[in-house]
């Protein structure tokens, strides 16, 4: 049975609790016990973790905690599987899309109190609903994409500022086993929805507004969804097995060499490609994502989410307290080498830029600054003003997957696949 992203994110069967992180959470059931369970887990992270954690257990005798790392996949199945059980973690981190759904079903603890110690987070970072957060952000990630200097500079190209530009920067960099770009039309996960919607933004795409209605498949944003499936689908030629590319697959065909350029969410495309092809790792540079009509990019906020029915629930958000203070929080994201970063701009602007991790990646730094302002989360969508669950609970569904497939799969005019999937969508929020 393939599991949807619907179904890690709790509204389907979910696989046992075993099988995702393992036995130490049974410990975490003791009044003494907490564990935090993130999908961040770089060597450096967890060594972090583990000293701030030790930390937290020296100036609270009798309490210990226990770190658990793993996949997010693997992490959202873990948390539904558990609450199917009856048992609620202590903190974990997740992404937003997965506080709107919890917080939805009555899940979560509000955190309002933590969230308002922490200085200039945007609405747009927050899962704040009827007054009351149930989110505390750590850091965001931006989408913007990576090509390698070596084939640019040999193919006499310079890096792409929008679609045109990089259209023909595919074409040029495809022969002979070389691709010139990955493209993803996988019907389950979330890397060609990312790609999508990612691309949608810089096209001037709202797929839902904030009263929840779908208005992708209406005037304008109609017009300009089918002109950003038929770039995708033009692109898909120049694309290594286009069809079913997962987040680990897109890695692993821009490392071993195949593709001249790629998309992805934060900085750690190149310290994979450093640390497993490291010829490629030193060529690959990032720039913002090419554009249709504007600059505008997929962007991703995790942070802590503390649940209602949790055992030690105050020692949990004591602990959460603790770990976001302005600190441990720079400590926590120098850790992951550029990957996620502060949730206010002013601390990117300023005391982040302190690590010698951060002076030493220039032209990170300058993508990200290209890019800030111009992220949007599903949660907000393009022009969104409030967090909106009809968004979250399309973006987790296989919806918009099969809008993608239908197109570059299937050879679907876009026009007919956005109407399929627009009706498909209010069928979906019908049932809640």
């Amino acid at each position: 049975m393939k599991l949807t992203r619907q179904d890690v994110l709790g509204y389907g069967t979910a696989i046992t609790a075993a099988t995702a992180i393992g036995a130490p959470y049974v410990k975490a059931q003791t009044p003494t016990q907490l564990s935090v369970m993130t999908y961040e887990s770089l060597p450096t992270t967890k060594e972090v973790l583990g000293k701030q954690l030790a930390e937290f257990e020296s100036a609270n005798p009798g309490v210990k905690v226990t770190p658990l790392f793993t996949s997010g996949e693997a992490l959202r199945t873990q948390v539904a599987s558990m609450l199917q059980s009856g048992l609620a973690p202590d903190v974990v981190m997740l992404d937003l899309e997965d506080t709107l759904l919890y917080s939805r079903t009555g899940l979560l603890d509000p955190v309002t109190d933590i969230v308002s110690k922490i200085p200039a987070i945007p609405d747009r970072f927050r899962a704040r609903v009827d007054g009351q957060d149930y989110f505390v952000p750590v850091g965001v990630k931006f989408t913007y994409s990576w090509y390698r200097t070596d084939l640019f500079e040999k193919a006499g190209l310079q890096p792409p500022k929008n679609w045109t530009e990089m259209e023909a920067a595919a074409a040029k960099l495809t022969s002979g086993g070389q691709y010139g770009f990955v493209v993803s039309s996988a019907e389950t996960f979330d890397y060609p929805v990312s790609e999508l919607m990612s691309y949608s933004y810089g096209n001037g795409v709202e797929f839902v507004d904030d009263a929840g209605n779908v208005v992708f498949d209406q005037g304008d944003n109609k017009k300009a969804l089918a002109e950003t499936l038929a770039f995708l689908k033009r692109m898909s030629k120049y694309s290594p097995n286009g069809a079913n590319l997962q987040w680990g697959a897109v890695i692993d065909a821009y490392v071993s060499g195949r593709a001249g350029m790629v998309d992805f969410i934060g900085a750690r495309l190149r310290a994979i490609a450093l640390q497993n092809n490291a010829e490629v790792g030193k060529v690959t540079k990032p720039m913002r994502q090419p554009f249709g009509k504007a600059p505008g990019n997929r962007l991703s906020v995790q942070g802590y989410q503390v649940f209602k029915n949790g055992k030690n629930k105050e020692m949990s958000r004591k602990l959460v307290a603790f770990l976001t203070e302005r600190q441990r929080n720079l400590d926590f994201l120098w850790s992951s080498s550029l990957h996620v970063l502060p949730v206010s701009r002013d601390a990117f602007a300023g005391p982040y830029r302190n690590a010698e991790v951060v002076k030493a990646n220039p032209d990170i730094l300058k993508a990200i600054d290209d890019s800030w302002d111009a992220g949007h989360s599903p949660v907000y969508d393009l022009k969104g003003t409030k967090p909106n669950w009809q968004r979250v609970r399309l973006f987790t569904s296989t919806t918009y997957n099969k809008i993608i497939a239908g197109v570059i799969q299937g050879d679907q005019k876009p026009e007919e696949a956005i109407e399929q999937g627009a009706a498909a969508a209010r069928a979906l929020l019908k049932r809640g």
